[in-house]
């Protein structure tokens, strides 16, 4: 666990510890910012699918997690009950004004919200955020990134990892019967349904999610079975490392071949050094021991969290055979329970793949901005759901993650200090909205103008946010010694077995670990790209068909075997078991022998 960097100096009112504020007047409420600015929208952008939401929430969840402030006794706190609101140092909730369209009814005028954990830098300065997560690509969402987490999650039998198998012969994650772990319902346990256990605390959150953890899960025991056909006599602990390097490798592949491109572009990719060598086994290594590839504050609080705005109200169901329907964001959160059922992983996978993605914009769905985490009378309250936008723009004032035209200034974008020069960078709608309420432009949230600078070309960010992300993808991959990529040290792949990481691809890895999926895009984070993206049968993705011969190690038999060795003498110091006495020895050493 280590600080969160910062890709310029934080703001903070105090300058070390106290929220942002107005540097003029008064920054305006969170909620209020929601409301204004970040309105409702049901435009979809069908070039893409949810699978591109659902793959960067997985990813991200590999990288970042925030230590939240807990009580003494290591509870969450409520910062709404006004005791706790007055007295407690870590309460900054979101206020939400008497006449708010939506929480009104409800007579609800305070958001629950606990200051991020300070790091323990251990000296003096503003202060810092605590990241949990291991910075790299590494698949520790998969796998834990302690030693403990990991344990749990082994069957130390042949490298595999422990799987729940159901009585139709089907394997699940191992189950969680934690009646306390925010997810578990007393209704579902009665049928036998429960949550599930993986590398991250957080994979319960939503269906989708949790699909994404099981289809890595069964590619990991998937990857070790596939080893131990060539490596009869590789123990178990062999095996699972072996895999688990795999896996991060595919992973990153994944992550820098299909979903950056993207985000970004493929030229904007191309000309920061993001894209892979797959054409070209001889590249150079790129590791550099100079870059600092932890995760940047901005990232992680703000910009990384553009993914929410892609998310749709609602969800087209796949299921083979049946009539269209949908099912609301809400419903799926912490309700992983239709993974139990035949086909769960496929008609959920194949859900986030048919379903078209919201665009990259100012504006969300309702069912995000204040139906997060609604339940029902029988299972959770409140009865109202949150606001998520309201959360990540107090999140950025927490962190003291300074205003939108600071950012810009940083990565050498046209300036936007004024309201004149913002005109330049967004559209007047969106300026009249953002100028309605915020006093000046030096009190912009970077969540806010970031999301609302329209796309690059061929990218769905705008500038900044591919600025701020291009940013953190090129430190982990320069930053990182076992970079899949690598061309030196003992950690690097063969380039024999280089060349089959690179033939990876999501929808191979859905295909060869689903339950009976057998045709898909052969992109599917898209639905539509040059050249067409048509629905292919498994068997012709070249990913699918990953040939482990590289990885084939014969046995080498127990006797002496040649070997060069270069000409030379050694001395040597043996210990008599007669005496017990040590004796130096010379050894004479000549080439051949």
């Amino acid at each position: 666990m280590v600080p969160y960097r910062r890709m310029v100096s934080p703001d903070y009112a105090d300058g070390i510890a106290a929220p942002r504020v107005s540097h003029h007047g008064r920054l305006p409420p969170a909620r209020q910012v929601s409301l204004k600015i970040h309105r409702s929208s049901y435009e979809t952008d069908s070039n893409f699918t949810v699978m591109l939401a659902v793959f960067g929430q997985f990813m991200d969840h590999d990288i970042t997690a925030t230590s939240l402030t807990t009580s003494q006794e290591g509870e969450s706190i409520d910062c709404c009950v006004a005791a706790t609101r007055e007295q407690h140092p870590e309460c900054y909730p979101v206020d939400i004004l008497p006449d708010d369209p939506y929480y009104k009814q409800y007579n609800i005028s305070c958001m629950n919200f606990v200051r991020s954990a300070p790091a323990p830098t251990g000296r003096f300065g503003p202060r810092m955020q605590l990241n949990q997560a291991t910075a790299f690509i590494d698949a520790s969402v998969v796998y834990g990134n302690l030693e403990q987490r990991q344990n749990q999650l082994r069957s130390f039998i042949n490298g595999s990892l422990r799987m729940f198998v159901t009585d139709d012969g089907r394997q699940l994650l191992p189950i969680s019967s934690n009646p306390a772990d925010g997810c578990n319902r007393v209704q579902m346990t009665r049928l036998g349904k429960y949550c599930f256990e993986s590398g991250d605390d957080r994979a319960n959150e939503n269906l989708l999610l949790t699909s994404m953890h099981l289809l890595w899960a069964r590619h990991h025991n998937y990857l070790a079975r596939q080893l131990q056909e060539q490596n009869p006599h590789w123990e178990d602990e062999r095996l699972y490392q072996e895999a688990r390097k795999i896996l991060g490798a595919q992973m990153a592949h994944i992550t820098y071949n299909e979903f950056l491109p993207v985000l970004l572009g493929k030229n904007i990719s191309e000309a920061k050094g993001l894209l892979p060598a797959k054409h070209n086994l001889n590249a150079p290594d790129t590791y550099d021991p100079e870059v600092d590839p932890s995760i940047a504050n901005c990232f992680a609080a703000a910009a990384f969290r553009f993914a929410h705005t892609l998310l749709p109200g609602l969800f087209n169901i796949s299921r083979d055979n049946s009539t269209p329907e949908a099912i609301e964001l809400h419903k799926m959160l912490f309700n992983p329970f239709s993974l139990w059922a035949e086909h769960g992983i496929d008609h959920a996978l194949m859900t986030a793949a048919n379903t078209p993605v919201m665009q990259v914009d100012r504006f969300f769905s309702l069912e995000v901005t204040q139906k997060l985490f609604e339940g029902t009378a029988e299972d959770r309250v409140p009865l109202c759901g949150l606001d998520l936008v309201s959360l990540n723009i107090q999140r950025g004032r927490d962190h003291g993650i300074p205003s939108y035209p600071v950012f810009r200034r940083h990565c050498r974008l046209p300036p936007v200090d004024t309201w004149e020069e913002m005109s330049q960078a967004i559209d007047n709608a969106t300026l009249d909205s953002i100028r309605q309420i915020y006093e000046s432009p030096q009190d912009v949230d970077v969540y806010t103008g970031a999301l609302s600078e329209p796309p690059l070309d061929g990218a769905i960010f705008g500038p900044l946010l591919s600025c701020m992300v291009s940013d953190q993808f090129l430190r982990l991959k320069l930053g990182d010694s076992h970079w899949y990529e690598r061309k030196m040290g003992p950690q690097k792949f063969t380039k024999a077995q280089l060349a089959e990481i690179y033939k990876t691809s999501l929808a191979a890895i859905i295909c060869r670990n689903s339950d009976g999926i057998t045709r898909v895009r052969e992109h599917v984070m898209q639905r539509l790209r040059d050249g067409g993206n048509p629905h292919v049968d498994c068997q012709d993705l070249e990913g699918f068909h990953f040939n482990f011969e590289p990885w084939s190690e014969k046995q080498q038999p127990q006797d002496l075997h040649s070997a060069g060795i270069s000409r030379g003498s050694t001395s040597v110091r043996v210990m008599s078991k007669a005496n017990h006495q040590a004796h130096n020895v010379t050894l004479h050493i000549d080439k051949g022998i």
